[in-house]
Parts: structure tokens; C-alpha cells; sequence
């Protein structure tokens, strides 16, 4: 139990399960509710951890219990605390490495399976992790300044929590860098891919359009046919068509030729 009258208001923010972190001061407490993410199952989500601290007594509030868990001492936060970010610090880290997979991936030529559906998935996740954690410091940052004049108070080991905190956001911040530059190439290479095929398909109707229109004007029912009356007409239409197709040909390596010195 706690030994303190706790404003019913902020009684309210302590059991918010996704409250928002915050440093709120108090005459007779001061409330420290830090907003963290970590793993539920297959994704990502985040979790409010609340402490409450008096000249002599420190508490975390158990959301499970729903009852206030009494802390030895200030170390005894710290030591909770650094579990609680050292878990979203792992999780950071986690995901950087995954995506430092897929752009190994890339540089190796190897195929992506479901490339958008993944970055999609990362993007979202760092965005969401990188504005919890932002909070988090800017919550942490008031609990030091305020307390760093107290005796019990681990101001180093504190600072580490946040140089922590710190170190998770701009990990997170270079992942999206990182998010950003891949799907650049993607995108490059996925129009590549994309330009090539249309060229393919652009000579094969070169060589074919013309051959189709030939084959369509001696296919008439119609009089008066060139090589209709004449013998080894066949053969004549033969030799024109396997001109044209050496032409298209030459036209198709001629093109190669140019593209390659280009």
C-alpha cells in the first residue's frame, strides 16, 4: 500500500495504460510515468510504466495487480527503469539489424519477398518507437533536473538511462534514414526492370508488326495477288519475310550498340 493521498486526477493518468511519458510535480509526491514499447507477440506496441516518489518512499504502480509495488530506494527505481529501456533499447536494435538484412540483400542481388509489405511494416514501427522514446527523454530529463540535488539520487546512473534513451532514438532515426534510401533503389531498380521489359517488347513488336502486315496482305481473298500466279510464289513471300527479319534484326543489334556506348 501506499502511505500517500494521490489527487484522483492523477490517479487516473497512473493507471492509463498508454498514457504519454510525463515529470509531474507534487507537494506531497512527484509522478514519473514513462511511456516505453516493446514486443506483444508479432508486433509492436507500447506500455506506460508509472513511479511515484516522496521524500522517503518510492512506489511503481502494477497494472496487472492494480496496486502500488513499494521500492526499496532510488536504486531500486533506477533498477526497474533501465530493465524497461534496455527492453525498447534491444527492441530498436532488433529492428535496425533486420534491416540491415534486406539492404545486404540488395547489395548481394538477392530477391526480396513482399519488399513493400516489410518496409511498410519497419516504417511504422520506428516512426511509432521514435515518438514514444522522444517523450520518454523529455519525461526523464525534468525527473533529473529536479532531482539531481537529492542525496539518494543516482545522477549517473540516471544519465546513463538517458544516454540510453538517447542512443535508442537515434538508432531509430538512422533505421528510417536507412528505410528511406532502400526504397529509393527499389523504386530504381523496380523502374529499371520495368523500362527493360518495355524496350523488349518494343523491339519484338518492330520486328513482328511488319511481318504480321505482310503476312495479312497476301492472306486477302482477293484477286490479282503478287506471286499468285507464279511458280514458287511461296518461296518469294518466304524471302521477304526473312528479309525483314534479318532487318529488324540489325535494327535491334544497332540499338544494343548505341545503349552500351551511352
Amino acid at each position: 500500500m501506499i502511505d500517500v493521498n494521490i489527487d484522483e486526477f492523477h490517479l487516473r493518468d497512473i493507471q492509463n495504460e498508454i498514457h504519454p511519458s510525463i515529470f509531474i510535480q507534487n507537494e506531497a509526491y512527484d509522478i514519473l510515468i514513462m511511456r516505453l514499447p516493446y514486443k506483444h507477440k508479432k508486433s509492436f506496441s507500447n506500455q506506460s510504466h508509472a513511479f511515484i516518489m516522496t521524500t522517503d518512499a518510492y512506489y511503481l504502480y502494477d497494472k496487472i495487480k492494480k496496486e502500488f509495488l513499494s521500492l526499496k530506494d532510488m536504486k531500486s527505481l533506477y533498477a526497474v527503469l533501465n530493465e524497461k529501456v534496455d527492453v525498447a533499447m534491444n527492441l530498436t536494435y532488433d529492428l535496425y539489424h533486420k534491416i540491415e538484412k534486406i539492404e545486404d540483400g540488395f547489395y548481394e542481388h538477392k530477391s526480396i519477398k513482399r519488399f513493400n509489405h516489410q518496409w511498410f511494416f519497419y516504417k511504422n514501427s520506428l516512426i511509432k518507437i521514435n515518438r514514444v522514446i522522444e517523450k520518454a527523454i523529455e519525461a526523464l530529463k525534468g525527473m533529473i533536473k529536479n532531482y539531481k540535488i537529492e542525496d539518494d539520487f543516482l545522477e549517473i546512473n540516471f544519465k546513463d538511462v538517458l544516454e540510453h534513451l538517447e542512443r535508442t532514438s537515434r538508432t531509430a532515426a538512422h533505421a528510417l534514414e536507412k528505410l528511406d534510401a532502400l526504397y529509393n533503389f527499389y523504386a530504381s531498380y523496380s523502374n529499371e526492370k520495368m523500362n527493360k521489359t518495355i524496350y523488349v517488347l518494343t523491339l519484338l513488336s518492330g520486328i513482328f508488326l511488319p511481318l504480321n502486315l505482310i503476312v495479312g496482305f497476301f492472306g486477302m481473298n482477293t484477286t490479282s495477288l503478287p506471286f499468285t500466279q507464279e511458280e514458287g510464289g511461296t518461296f518469294f513471300v518466304m524471302t521477304i519475310l526473312s528479309g525483314m527479319i534479318l532487318f529488324s534484326l540489325s535494327i535491334m543489334v544497332y540499338l544494343n550498340r548505341l545503349k552500351m556506348k551511352d
